[in-house]
């Protein structure tokens, strides 16, 4: 029987092959669709699974007040901070502190010279704390001792050509290093990532790091909790414990977040990476939802609207005898088998196009998929949800037929189902006016940010990684003013300049002061949080920066006790306005010489971070030291200027490796997560369109085979082609119309609270709404055309002779 029921359906199918086409193929779109979304929210909501301990890890954070108001919040901590925890709490069984060594490294094994990020000094609890699988060694003696470094199985094959390398030597900012241990490579879903680790002893010993001093928060500080630690609780408790640690913190707060919560919903300065965006991803689960929802919406809509040819065959077949219960059977075989058709070519369209997905989103999003028993149950419920979701409303009514009626022909002009077909075609506009004006707000504002006057010019601008030699100052300075000169020489490059970070630059390349008062002014309350590097005489002209009031610092100066601050640090210091603070000098910290700095200039704000965020108050000290050299350009054959930079840096730093990028496109980085959010929404915008336009060809079928009789009647009366176009539009643009009213002002609360997170945005204006709806309008216009035209242009007496 059951046999007989599939191959009953299997000749339906072949029967009607663009019906089944369009079916197949719209369900299949829309189950691919769903399967990239939830491949890419689960790879999102995976991190830190691959610990077992991180559903009982915390990490410590630092809220940062100015007196009673809240400043930001730091995820870097202070040293002391998980000893005395463990020490203070019952609730904490261990820490690891995570020191992180800022940007690129210079690497040294054997002759063979590489530049690495991702290294951290690390305590040797480590291990067990992030669970690390040491392939090479023992972790009981790994990181227990100064200059010991740890490394992932890809650095020692890169380095050395094999896995076992335990005792070998690595070169690290000119200090030897022996390899450990060797643990497998960390993976992608994990929000801190490295591939070195260094002791965390060798900070006291290389650079005299105090690791009982409270005077700066440069810590990754994870604790491992007691099973089933209450987060408020313990939040309760480090405040009352940051009171009572006033004398040492100021009005500082330690605070603590799950370490599986960081990825998606820790959004702090100093964060390892740039994490992702809860909204966003339940954004996108709510695309995946609208897209299969619509996809199975069109087959209902499809099969009702073959319910006037499937009408005699239900009259026969229960007037042969047939149990309603058979033929929902049957309907639901059919179904059963276009799902299972649809799954397989969903399946094999996301196989294909994995990769270019992976590119879209840019993220590592697993691609081996033959062992992933979630992905499979999920593809396996699918299909069974989909076979009985889109299944079942046609089953039972086309199933509940009257014989009598139907073998008679007069289901033809009945109406039976219409409101519920209307509603669901309602529900597929909806959510497409939602996402289209989703896409239109995110591509704007991308845009508008893009737009925005940074406050300096960092076009045509070629930074080179400045130089890290084991020099004395003398020499260094040497071949610091030999490298501008001879980069002078060429034509093509107009201004050098050295800096100890640039704007864009992950903010560990920042040093950071809350300790920044004006002379006079030391009791007032607390203090914000200050960014400061060092810049030489020729940084403000090469970055195109603009002094609103003093001077910039001058090369025959030693500078020391001076200082150039934006706008935004002359504000926070409570100058009325940038004139008042020429002249005035603030708290000496002890890396500043001699007499508390004096303001020399003020440099008009500008966005060290991209405008998404506010402007951060900056303090600039004068050093003939760089971590980047920056040169203005002015050449259309970069690669050539680049080969010529190349010999030079060869000449002057021959025992460096020179290593470059464009300062536009590293600044661009910052926006890349919002630009790759915008193309998925984007695509699956289109795609949630063209599946709806599927699902209004079959209720526009529906419509016209209901009313072919009337069709043929007005024709016969006169009417034209177009009257009868827009007679039957009238109906369509109704239900688009309802869509809108109800899309709209979900649209605009989703936008808003989307453009909150960014500092710089645009305002939502009327016709980012206006086109979504025009957009719709015009391809349901087309859709019902074709259809009504082709009807309408029909011979009418055949048309009037149907019964």
């Amino acid at each position: 029987m059951i046999r007989n029921y599939f191959r009953i359906a299997y000749r339906s199918l072949l029967k009607n092959k663009a019906f089944s086409f369009i079916n197949i193929f719209g369900l299949a779109a829309g189950l691919a669709a769903f399967l990239f979304i939830i491949h890419y929210v689960r790879f999102e909501r995976s991190y830190e699974r691959y610990n077992r301990n991180a559903s009982n890890m915390f990490r410590i954070t630092l809220d940062l007040y100015n007196g009673s108001e809240y400043v930001v919040t730091d995820c870097e901590t202070y040293a002391p901070t998980g000893p005395i925890l463990k020490e203070k709490m019952p609730e904490v069984v261990d820490y690891a502190r995570m020191y992180h060594n800022d940007g690129l490294q210079d690497i040294k094994v054997g002759d063979q010279k590489f530049l690495e990020e991702g290294i951290y000094f690390a305590d040797p609890s480590a291990f067990s704390l992030f669970a690390l699988n040491v392939v090479h060694g023992e972790p009981g003696k790994a990181l227990s001792a100064p200059y010991q470094t740890v490394i992932t199985r890809s650095i020692a094959r890169k380095y050395f050509g094999r896995e076992n390398v335990l005792d070998e030597e690595i070169v690290i900012d000119r200090s030897k290093y022996h390899v450990s241990a060797v643990i497998e490579d960390l993976p992608a879903n994990t929000h801190l990532k490295f591939g070195i680790l260094l002791s965390h002893a060798t900070l006291k010993q290389k650079y005299g790091y105090e690791e009982d001093s409270w005077a700066g928060n440069n810590e990754f500080t994870y604790l491992l909790m007691k099973p089933g630690t209450d987060l408020a609780a313990f939040n309760k408790k480090l405040t009352e414990f940051s009171f009572s640690m006033k004398e040492k913190i100021n009005y500082d707060r330690l605070a603590a977040e799950h370490m599986a919560d960081i990825h998606l919903y820790s959004h702090k300065t100093f964060e390892p990476e740039q994490n992702g965006n809860a909204r966003t991803v339940s954004f996108l689960l709510l695309i995946a939802i609208f897209i299969i929802v619509i996809a199975w919406v069109n087959y209902i809509n499809l099969s009702t609207t073959r319910a006037v040819e499937r009408a005699r065959e239900v009259g026969i077949r229960k007037v042969m005898g047939s149990l309603k219960s058979q033929l929902i059977f049957q309907f639901l075989s059919e179904s059963f088998l276009v799902n299972g058709m649809a799954a397989t070519l969903a399946y094999v369209f996301f196989i294909t196009a994995l990769p270019i997905f992976r590119e879209l989103t840019g993220q590592p999003l697993p691609i081996e998929l033959a062992h992933d028993a979630t992905f499979w149950y999920i593809f396996a419920a699918l299909w069974i949800a989909g076979t009985f979701l889109s299944g079942i409303y046609p089953a039972f009514v086309l199933s509940s037929f009257n014989p009598s009626t139907v073998l008679k022909g007069k289901f033809r002009s009945s109406s039976h189902g219409q409101w519920l077909r209307q509603g669901l075609v309602v529900f597929q506009f909806s959510a497409t006016v939602i996402l289209l004006a989703s896409m239109c707000t995110i591509y704007l504002q991308i845009t508008h940010l893009r737009k925005v006057d940074l406050g300096m010019n960092i076009e045509q601008t070629l930074v080179v990684r400045g130089p890290n030699s084991e020099m004395s100052d003398s020499v260094y300075q040497a071949s610091y003013r030999a490298l501008k000169t001879e980069l002078l020489r060429h034509p093509s490059v107009q201004q050098v300049a050295g800096a100890g970070s640039l704007p864009g630059v992950s903010l560990h390349e920042l040093s950071t002061t809350n300790d920044v008062k004006r002379i006079g002014h030391e009791q007032e309350g607390g203090s914000y949080n200050y960014y400061q590097y060092n810049i030489d005489a020729d940084f403000l002209a090469a970055m195109g920066m603009k002094l609103v009031a003093g001077r910039n610092f001058t090369n025959d100066d030693p500078n020391f006790d001076k200082v150039i601050l934006n706008e935004e640090a002359v504000r926070r210091l409570g100058f009325s306005n940038a004139e008042e603070a020429i002249g005035s000098r603030i708290t000496r910290r002890t890396r500043w010489k001699g007499e508390p700095p004096e303001i020399i200039g003020v440099i008009k704000n500008y966005y060290q971070r991209s405008p998404k965020e506010e402007h951060i108050p900056m303090i600039f000290t004068y050093g003939n030291y760089a971590a980047y050299f920056a040169l203005r350009l002015k050449t259309s054959e970069p690669a050539k200027t680049i080969a010529e930079v190349k010999q030079v840096w060869d000449a002057v730093y021959p025992d460096n490796l020179f290593h470059y990028f464009f300062l536009d496109d590293q600044y661009d980085q910052q926006y890349r997560a919002d630009v790759q959010f915008g193309a998925v929404i984007g695509t699956f915008s289109a795609l949630a369109v063209f599946i709806a336009c599927l699902g209004l060809f079959g209720l526009s079928s529906f419509t016209i085979v209901q009313r072919t009789k009337e069709i043929g009647i007005r024709k016969v009366l006169g009417a034209s082609v177009m009257q009868i176009v827009t007679l039957l539009s009238q109906d369509f643009a109704k239900v688009i119309f309802i869509a809108a009213l109800l899309a709209l002002p979900v649209a605009y609360f989703a936008m808003e609270t989307w453009l909150s997170n960014y500092a710089v945005r645009i305002d939502l204006s009327a016709w980012i709404f206006i086109l979504p709806v025009a957009m719709i309008f015009l391809f349901a216009l087309g859709t019902v055309s074709v259809q009504t035209i082709r009807s309408a242009l029909s011979n009418p007496s055949k048309a009037l002779k149907q019964e």
